[in-house]
């Protein structure tokens, strides 16, 4: 079960992601292949996001040490996929726009530290 804080903080990554989407249409003058780049950017970190937080959150009723395991695993999972999945978009797409991309990313990973500023 993943908590209603990680929840919330997902979210708000996948709505950064999403205005990054529309502000990279808007200023590339409405060019498809900047909005799927950062598209892609987002999903990038978006997937190994909700990866770590099922296999942080996994354990609920557990001792310290147990718990804090589970987040450096995650971590590392999540670290793990974050780069071999921006790989593979830098890698497989050739029409792939940089700016956009790291646009999505940026945006998406920033909403991390965005929720934890926030307080509902």
């Amino acid at each position: 079960m993943v908590y209603q804080e990680v929840k919330r903080v997902l979210r708000l990554q996948a709505s950064l992601a999403g205005l990054a989407v529309v502000v990279s249409l808007l200023l590339s003058g409405g060019n498809v292949a900047v909005a799927v780049s950062a598209v892609l950017g987002g999903l990038a970190v978006l997937g190994p996001a909700l990866i770590y937080a099922r296999i942080a959150y996994a354990k609920r009723h557990v001792p310290p040490a147990a718990l804090i395991k589970a987040h450096f695993l995650a971590e590392a999972v999540k670290f793990c996929l974050t780069v071999l999945t921006s790989a593979a978009v830098l890698a497989s797409f050739k029409d792939l726009s940089v700016a956009g991309f790291l646009g999505g990313f940026i945006a998406a990973t920033s909403g991390y530290g965005f929720g934890l500023l926030i307080k509902n």
